[in-house]
């Protein structure tokens, strides 16, 4: 394998943005793979015979090699050897998420390569980012590259005016470019989804969810997402989706999946449904009321009146006569309990981790649309510097 699109777009993009280090040591391979006790996948072994790790995008992902003169160490990047059946780490980003090897029994490609999934930092968030190690590569250096100008430089046109998340049409078309390298990466279909949603095709991209979920069955978020796309066109649907996500999150988040299960059941008109998700929320989270409550508080203290009202839906899917009594701080009621809004990401102060949720909200993950975040400054660092300090 000579990964023939990585050599040409290190030749073709202006320099600084792929930086790919010499071939490794066959040695080093051995010698990592005797400390790992576990053969490396065979694509990403022959990655490193040819490149020693590399530098994409100013360090906005950084492949791990396994010489002294590598950009990230891999034996470092794994300091728990993960044995022949566990997970790898290869690569990290700079928002500190984490890329590895599915175990060897999860599907990859159709060579059986191991599929790659992202750790989301933080969170442990996991989302299967693509099938194989050459199919991500190829798919995240078609899509990061185009973030940049001709001059190695951020392109302002694709940011925001804040100068933080990416315009709706470059996003989709970012996904679009990754999926026509990775066509099962389930990260690009939901970055695809994500993108839809936010130029208003919102049928398109609840069937993008739907396709992630189905390539990544064991993402709970997936459902969720899918769920959130529904919920205003089939909330039947939308509820099934919620306790779909709810069985596979046995935690306190699944409470809040089971909380909006409940809510999309009552708006389909199914109070048997409703009711049924409404019991298993409970029995899950007792404190569940309590925790919605301190959530709304937070929300009005913060002056989130969307979020105020988002929780509001769950306090009224949850226990309706204590809803009912609690106003919102924006039109002094709460949200019809057959008219459910549609539960956002990440909305609720109270949430700062997985561990800590508390919330209706999207509970655990910073919001994806936008990755890759605008680093600090654009340039590479300066001759041997790094943003994350000395070379390991």
């Amino acid at each position: 394998m000579f990964f023939e699109r990585f050599r040409e777009s290190a030749a073709r993009l202006p320099a600084g943005l792929l930086r790919p280090g010499p071939a490794a040591d066959p040695q080093a391979i051995a010698a990592a793979e005797r400390a790992l006790h576990a053969p490396l996948p065979a694509a990403y072994a022959s990655f490193l015979r040819s490149f020693d790790g590399a530098d994409l995008f100013h360090e906005s992902v950084v492949i791990a090699g396994v010489g002294a003169q590598a950009p990230l160490s891999l034996r470092a990047l794994n300091p728990i050897a993960p044995g022949p059946s566990g997970e790898l780490a290869f690569a990290e980003t700079a928002a500190g998420d984490r890329l590895v090897f599915a175990p060897r029994d999860q599907a990859g490609d159709a060579n059986g390569e191991p599929a790659v999934i992202r750790v989301r930092a933080g969170s442990e968030e996991r989302v299967r980012a693509g099938s194989g190690f050459a199919r991500w590569l190829d798919a995240t250096v078609a899509r990061e590259q185009m973030l940049y100008g001709p001059d190695g430089e951020f392109a302002p046109e694709v940011f925001e005016p804040d100068g933080e998340e990416v315009v709706p049409r470059v996003a989709l078309r970012q996904a679009e470019r990754a999926l026509r390298l990775d066509p099962e990466s389930a990260e690009a279909h939901l970055d695809r989804g994500v993108a839809l949603r936010r130029v208003g095709r919102g049928a398109e991209a609840a069937g993008e969810f739907a396709r992630a979920a189905e390539l990544d069955p064991r993402n709970p978020w997936l459902w969720f997402d899918l769920g959130r796309a529904l919920l205003a066109g089939e909330p039947s649907r939308a509820a099934d989706a919620f306790r779909r996500a709810a069985e596979i999150d046995a935690g306190p988040s699944g409470a809040r999946m089971l909380a909006w299960a409940s809510a999309a059941a009552r708006a389909a008109g199914d109070d048997g449904a409703a009711a049924e998700s409404r019991a298993a929320a409970l029995a899950r989270q007792p404190a569940l009321v309590e925790d919605l409550q301190r959530a709304v508080a937070a929300a009005r203290a913060d002056g989130d009146d969307d979020a105020a009202e988002q929780a509001l839906v769950l306090v009224d899917a949850v226990d309706p006569d204590l809803a009912r009594a609690a106003p919102t701080s924006r039109a002094g009621a709460a949200p019809p309990a057959n008219r459910p809004s549609v539960p956002a990401r990440l909305r609720l102060p109270v949430l700062a981790a997985r561990a800590e949720v508390t919330a209706p909200a999207r509970p655990a993950r910073p919001a994806p649309p936008a990755r890759p975040r605008r680093p600090g400054r654009a340039g590479p660092p300066p001759a041997g510097g790094s943003r994350r300090g000395p070379r390991r």
